[in-house]
């Protein structure tokens, strides 16, 4: 630091410069010692320590001037110039001046109004205000938050979680004024499902969140802030038990205490009434039961004879029923000449009488039946057959059009069928079963190759019978086929001859086989 009158270096800490006397730019005169707040200096510092100090500085500073000896040049140096006199007078001057300061403000601190002594360290700190005594208000949120704290520890014990909302844990809770503080506001329920953490939160009594006064628990700090509540939690709730019972419940909502005194009244009158109602009851009852056996055995009587004659019944009803389905297995003698029609017969268009050597004569072509033997199983049938084109056939046991079995007398010159052959199949709803699969006979069940030759022209007869699950053929008294099936056990009997064939019957004779 250099003193900006004469030029010349001083040390920091100087406040007057020690060869002038003159005041350093930018020293303080009442600088603190280093590290410590002006403050603190200034309540440490007495008057008479700032005197001794202000005295100290001063001297220090007219060490290195000395007024008559910058007035006189010392022998043997070169005269001064007028610059440095003028130099040498203004410093006295400011030493001099500064001195009648001094001087002065030290008389008017000891004879004027002593200064106050500096405030005590107690006056400077003020003391933490302490909180406001606990109210109502105050008890009656701590206890409510309270509440919900153990509905929702009690909720995260059965659903191994915390709740999504307040509402969640039973009907209390969508009454806004289950859930309102002490001041009237909300109490806020913030969750974070993911993290598993919530906070429970009321704005206090200004009303206004996120302020001083908000009282919050969140789920980490729940277990210390009940234990520091605790006093006022108890409180509240031996004060308000229904309104706790109703908020810690999970689940249903708690009945209101008055109206489950009332169901159980009810309850108890209904059972009062339902008492005397079976005492009354009883003795009806016992009179009842007595008529009742009575009836009974009564009744009990009349049902054997009942039954006797009802087991009679249906006896007789069954031996009707069966000799009327034996009556209608059994075919009846028929004798078919053609003479009168076609009045017995479920015939096509294409069948024909015709004369054949003055004898009638029927002309098959296409498929028809005996309008009887729906219900006929064992029978005996005896025609005279010629073939005209192709082969002929009949049918035997037809449940309809669709279902029979059918009989193919192929002639020596049958082209679809095998020649000299007897052919058997068996249709069930339009379909051939049990085919073998022949090229030559297409659907066939069966083929049975004939010792004679079949000529057209000629009449054959036919013998067949039908007993059991066995059909049996004769052709001019000699048996040529024995076959066995289950597939139908009754029908009609019927002739048929498709587009390629054509064929006559004459002296049709049906007869029953016992």
């Amino acid at each position: 630091m250099q003193c900006s009158q004469c030029g010349s270096d001083q040390p920091d800490g100087n406040a007057f410069c020690t060869k002038c006397g003159a005041r350093l730019a930018g020293a303080t005169a009442f600088a603190p010692p280093p590290g410590e707040p002006e403050e603190r200096m200034t309540v440490s510092t007495s008057v008479k320590e700032e005197e001794e100090k202000i005295l100290r500085e001063l001297k220090e500073a007219l060490k290195g001037v000395d007024p008559d000896k910058a007035a006189e040049q010392p022998p043997g140096d070169k005269p001064a110039s007028n610059t440095s006199k003028k130099f040498a007078v203004a410093g006295v001057a400011v030493v001099l001046l500064l001195l009648m300061v001094i001087g002065f403000e030290l008389v008017r601190r000891k004879e004027g109004t002593p200064v106050p002594p500096p405030a005590p360290i107690e006056t400077v700190l003020q003391p933490p205000v302490a909180p406001p005594p606990d109210d109502d208000a105050t008890r009656t949120t701590a206890g409510k938050i309270a509440a919900i704290l153990e509905a929702i520890e009690q909720y995260n014990k059965s659903k191994k979680g915390f709740p999504p909302s307040l509402t969640s844990l039973n009907r209390t809770y969508t009454d806004p004024e289950a859930i309102k503080d002490g001041w009237g506001q909300n109490i806020l329920y913030l969750v974070d499902l993911t993290n598993k953490t919530f906070v429970v939160r009321s704005a206090g009594p200004d009303g206004k969140r996120e302020t001083m006064d908000d009282i919050s628990v969140d789920s980490d700090g729940q277990e210390a802030w009940l234990k520091d509540k605790e006093p006022l939690i108890s409180e509240w709730r031996l004060a308000n038990p229904n309104v706790h019972a109703q908020l810690v419940a999970v689940g249903p909502s708690t009945a209101d205490p008055k109206k489950l005194e009332a169901a159980r009244k009810l309850e108890e009158e209904k059972k009062r009434q339902e008492a005397e109602a079976a005492a009354s009851a009883q003795k009806q009852e016992q009179e009842q039961k007595r008529l009742e056996a009575a009836r009974l055995e009564e009744e009990k009587r009349k049902q054997v004879e009942a039954k006797k004659e009802e087991e009679l019944r249906q006896a007789r009803a069954r031996e009707e029923a069966l000799r009327q389905q034996q009556s209608a297995r059994r075919p009846e003698s028929l004798h078919e000449n053609f003479i009168s029609g076609l009045q017995q017969w479920d015939a096509p268009a294409t069948w024909e009488i015709i004369k054949d050597k003055d004898v009638s004569a029927l002309r098959v072509q296409g498929l028809g039946f005996l309008k009887k033997g729906q219900q006929w199983d064992n029978y005996k049938i005896e025609f005279e057959v010629k073939i005209n084109k192709e082969s002929v056939g009949w049918v035997l046991r037809a449940q309809n059009s669709n279902s029979f079995y059918l009989f193919k007398l192929g002639s020596e010159r049958a082209k679809a069928i095998p020649k000299n052959s007897l052919v058997k199949y068996i249709r069930s709803d339009a379909q051939y079963l049990n085919s073998l699969k022949r090229e030559d006979a297409p659907g066939a069940a069966g083929v049975t190759p004939l010792s004679i030759k079949v000529r057209n022209k000629d009449y054959y007869k036919v013998m067949l019978t039908v007993r059991g699950n066995t059909i049996s053929h004769y052709i001019d008294g000699i048996q040529v086929d024995a076959w066995s099936d289950d597939t139908f056990s009754h029908g009609r009997f019927g002739f048929n001859a498709s587009a390629i064939e054509q064929a006559t019957i004459r002296s049709l004779v049906v007869e029953p086989l016992r």
